[in-house]
């Protein structure tokens, strides 16, 4: 404070440094005040126990200080950390394993004189400013305290700042109820405000940083980075472990439930091990494929229900049991191009081959794309691209090159005859499964029994035995199941089956905000809806536990029956984004996953409903662009095109314009051009022409994006249908043409096939007129 009172010319007699720093900002302006604060900072550098830090596994860093003392004591041990000092910071971590640095006041090298989105919280008008990214942080700490301790290490308790942040600490401890810790340690000894807070239940000590580090490590030893095995190729790439299923590793921890895979849960790798599935007729054709020399990569797609993930376990576990490395990608974790390239470099170097398996990989296609194309670059071979998705999923994002040309694709469909054969002699011949399966075809020989099994194949999903052999619909099966649970868990289920069907990643704590459930109850629950639903590890030293139901399948089901109207829906969502805490990365990928559009909010018809809820988002997460863009790209749809703009000038403030964006900017300059009232022809057709100098400007930046190059052939057809020349759509046909040459996509030439069509019925329109 006195600094600035002097530099300032500003007394600081009875003023608090909020309120002096708010003094000079209007003053002198803010510039003078933050490029003074920042000269404080400039020779401050980490000493002694502070560069100890890094030897701990915190579970999240939260501090008020400016300075980038603890980054520093970080990078300096190698240690990977995420500051977090504004709301735009909340998107998906680049480095999961890294501890969070939550900056409750900002961060000394970023403000908003810099044109950035953060702000040094010095002044009241700062603190009322950034209300709501404290907010956030404190649901963060919320459900940190609900699993770990939290230890505060101030001045003395005199200090404003640390009085507010205890009292919110006690604030959060009692009203979620936790059971967990909460320690006091000050510089500055004061026994009475001690006494004070220790009948609150604050556990104070006296001491500085060093005597507090010099404790910790009398009692918990640092942590050393041990390399498990030398010749394990992800030990060059040690992050991917906690993200990746080693199926070598899995076949031999897990063991075999021939009930949960009957009643629908996924087939376990050691489940086909043990025969409790059937071959399936593409496995031989994907596994040549695989092995062939000249393929980076297979997909496989199809419908849910139909048996993809069982089909590409059992082609992973043939290749396993041959001397292959196998993988499989859990799909909650981004999937990490770079680091698997790493991999694949191992791989190449020791001679060795391996499998990625990459389940819903529509999920994960960008990283996917960049693994593809580096592979393919450098020519590496030694690490297959094992995909797995639906074709509405799948075929309309834009995808590497590599998928097409050095890819093979597999679609598959409803069991064959074949299949079915192989069904009946599993069954037939199955221990395990053989007292399970439903006697409704007793007295049938077995060519009848093949026949009524081929028939009721061909008109369901495959889901699970329980669903094929059954004498009912499944759907009446599923409900009756529900229907025998108690009310309580009923809600549960109903609730946690809906945000999944929506897309919502579902895991502990979003239950436990979004129902209000007790914590400590969570293993009663999950006991009572055991082969319903169950949990598994996310994240262990973040405390996120993912929730899954036994298939999509089912949980859709359950959700088409007991979330039945679009208002539930809408509540729901409302819900589940208000308490969304976007310092997870699972929550913001829920975010993500809610704007999808075959689901989350596209189930609403009403893009004015879907706009509210977009807002929401965007409100929470403002760093995230994609919800950004689904509000763009509704606003043109409903013909509110000054909003659009609005938002297009918002988003190329924040963050620059991107593809979607740019492409926006010409659907929103045709959409001018074909529906503003009033205007002559020679006007629209001005704004056509500059929607095509945008749409070529765009094609020169992604020469092989679909979705660009549509939107240059859809200006084209525009002006062919105002003034009747084709040079400009030729132009952007040969430029499709051009890019399916290079690409292989088949979605490119059914754009020159649309668009040729639309000429050809154009130009026999006008002849008969």
């Amino acid at each position: 404070m006195d600094s600035i009172s002097e530099s300032f010319s500003v007394p600081c007699d009875g003023y608090t440094l909020s309120e002096l720093a708010g003094v000079v900002e209007m003053k002198q302006g803010r510039r003078p005040l933050i490029e003074h604060l920042r000269k404080r900072f400039q020779k401050v550098r980490p000493t002694g126990s502070l560069l100890n830090f890094p030897l701990y596994e915190w579970k999240s860093i939260y501090t008020t200080n400016y300075d980038r003392l603890i980054e520093e004591a970080y990078a300096s041990a190698g240690v990977d950390i995420e500051p977090i000092s504004s709301n735009f910071d909340f998107q998906i971590s680049k480095k999961p394993d890294a501890i969070k640095l939550f900056k409750v006041h900002g961060t000394i090298e970023k403000d908003e004189i810099d044109g950035i989105h953060s702000r040094i919280i010095l002044s009241d008008n700062d603190y009322d400013l950034t209300s709501e990214y404290r907010e956030t942080l404190y649901d963060s700490l919320r459900n940190d305290l609900g699993q770990s301790d939290l230890v505060i290490v101030g001045y003395s308790l005199s200090d404003p700042h640390i009085r507010d942040i205890v009292n919110r600490a006690l604030d959060i401890h009692s009203k979620g109820g936790a059971s967990r810790s909460i320690y006091l340690i000050l510089y500055t000894e004061d026994e009475n405000r001690a006494l004070l807070h220790e009948r609150r239940g604050v556990k104070v000590a006296f001491g500085g940083i060093d005597q507090f580090v010099l404790a910790l490590q009398e009692c918990i030893d640092p942590r050393v980075q041990v390399s498990e095995n030398a010749n394990d190729p992800l030990e060059v790439a040690p992050r991917l472990r906690p993200m990746t299923i080693d199926v070598a590793h899995e076949i031999t921890k897990s063991t075999k439930n021939a009930s949960a895979m009957f009643n629908g849960w996924p087939a376990s790798y050691a489940d086909i091990k043990s025969g409790l599935t059937f071959q399936r007729s593409y496995s031989p054709k994907i596994n040549e494929s695989l092995n062939g020399g000249d393929k980076y990569a297979a997909i496989l797609l199809g419908p849910s229900g139909i048996g993809k993930t069982t089909l590409a376990k059992q082609v992973l576990l043939r290749f396993s049991e041959s001397g292959w490395s196998c993988w499989q990608h859990k799909e909650e974790h981004t999937l990490f191009a770079e680091d698997w390239l790493k991999v694949a470099k191992k791989l190449q170097a020791d001679g060795q081959s391996g499998i990625l398996f990459v389940d819903d990989a529509h999920l994960h296609l960008f990283g996917l794309n960049i693994l593809a194309d580096s592979l393919h670059s450098e020519g590496i071979i030694n690490l297959r691209i094992f995909a797995v998705s639906s074709r509405n999923m799948w075929n309309p994002r834009v995808k590497s090159s590599v998928f097409f040309k050095s890819g093979a694709q597999f679609h598959i469909k409803r069991l064959d005859s074949t299949e079915v054969e192989s069904l009946l002699n599993l069954v037939d011949s199955s221990s395990d499964l053989k007292p399970l399966v439903e006697n409704s075809f007793s007295g049938f020989s077995r060519a009848e029994r093949k026949r009524r099994l081929t028939v009721r194949c061909e008109s369901d999903t495959f889901v699970c035995l329980k669903n094929v052999f059954g004498s009912e619909k499944f759907d009446d099966i599923i409900l009756r199941e529900f229907a025998t649970l108690d009310d309580d868990l009923q809600e549960i289920y109903r609730i946690v089956a809906a945000m999944e069907s929506a897309g919502i990643n579902v895991h502990r704590q979003l239950v436990v905000r979004v129902l209000g459930i007790d914590a400590n109850s969570i293993a009663s629950i999950l006991d009572k809806l055991t082969d319903i639903i169950r949990e598994h590890t996310v994240s262990e030293r973040q405390g996120i536990y993912g929730w899954k139901g036994r298939h999509s399948v089912i949980m859709d089901i359950v959700a088409k029956y007991k979330m039945t109207d679009l208002d539930s829906f809408r509540k729901l969502f409302e819900e589940v984004i208000e308490n969304v805490v976007p310092t997870y990365d699972i929550e913001i990928r829920t975010i993500q996953q809610m704007c999808g559009f075959d689901t989350g909010i596209s189930r609403f018809p009403d893009k004015h409903v879907r706009n509210k809820l977009l807002r929401r988002m965007i409100s929470k997460v403002p760093g995230e662009r994609i919800p950004r863009h689904r509000l763009i790209r509704n606003l043109i749809d409903i013909n509110e095109i000054e909003k659009a703009e609005t938002e297009i000038r918002l988003f190329e403030n924040d963050f620059r314009a991107d593809g979607p964006v740019h492409r926006y900017k010409v659907m929103l300059l045709i959409a001018r051009a074909e529906r503003t009232p009033g205007l002559m022809e020679e006007d629209r057709v001005a704004i056509l022409q500059q929607a095509h100098g945008l749409a070529v400007n765009g094609c020169d930046r992604f020469p092989d994006n679909k979705d660009m190059l549509r939107i240059y052939c859809e200006v084209g057809m525009e002006l062919f249908r105002r003034t009747g020349e084709m040079t400009v759509l030729d132009q952007a046909l040969d430029r499709v043409k051009a890019a399916e040459e290079r690409v292989g996509d088949p979605e490119l030439t059914n754009i020159i096939n649309l668009y040729q069509r639309m000429v050809t019925g154009r130009q026999i329109a006008d002849s008969n007129d």
